[in-house]
């Protein structure tokens, strides 16, 4: 591993140290010698600290833990099953919708929507088209009271032999 003492001091606060710079000094006359002699000497601007004055600028370790983030809140408990009795042949929410999907509107999980319709033995595609309707229309109804579009999950059934095929299921998903 290696450390950079440089991005260590930068990160405990302390300034950088200028590199020393190299000053001419003027000529020196010995009296003693009657010589003249030049000097020169690096006179650094300032001295570097100790690696003990950087750990002295640091804050001692706390012994009291740090504070957690903001519990996770437990989900809330899924709301039950409810059940939409839709009208012969119509995708139109019955009077009753607003009611029951107010407990929806407030869980936060995925929901679960199972629509069915009656059909035409002859054309099995009209049931399947129907009760499509119908589960995109409570699917726009959740998403009118808050709901994430991507927790809702609409599902056309058709026509399902002994089942009411105007009835509309929804609840939480396993």
């Amino acid at each position: 591993m290696v450390v950079n003492p440089a991005a260590l001091a930068q990160l405990a606060g302390i300034a950088p140290v200028p590199k020393p710079v190299a000053v001419e000094l003027p000529p020196v006359i010995v009296p003693h010698r009657h010589a003249v002699r030049r000097f020169s000497t690096h006179i650094a601007a300032a001295k570097p600290p100790a690696p003990l004055q950087a750990a002295a600028r640091l804050a001692p370790p706390s012994t009291k833990p740090a504070p957690l983030a903001a519990p996770v809140a437990t989900p809330a408990k899924p709301p039950a099953p409810a059940i939409l009795q839709f009208a012969d042949g119509s995708s139109a929410l019955p009077g009753n919708a607003a009611s029951s999907l107010q407990p929806f509107c407030k869980s936060g999980g995925i929901i679960g929507i199972d629509a069915r319709a009656a059909g035409d033995a002859s054309d099995p595609s009209i049931a399947m088209r129907l009760s499509l309707a119908r589960a995109l229309a409570v699917r726009d109804a959740l998403v009118a009271c808050g709901v994430p579009s991507q927790n809702i999950l609409p599902r056309a059934l058709g026509a399902v032999p002994g089942q009411n095929e105007d009835e509309t299921v929804l609840g939480p998903e396993k």
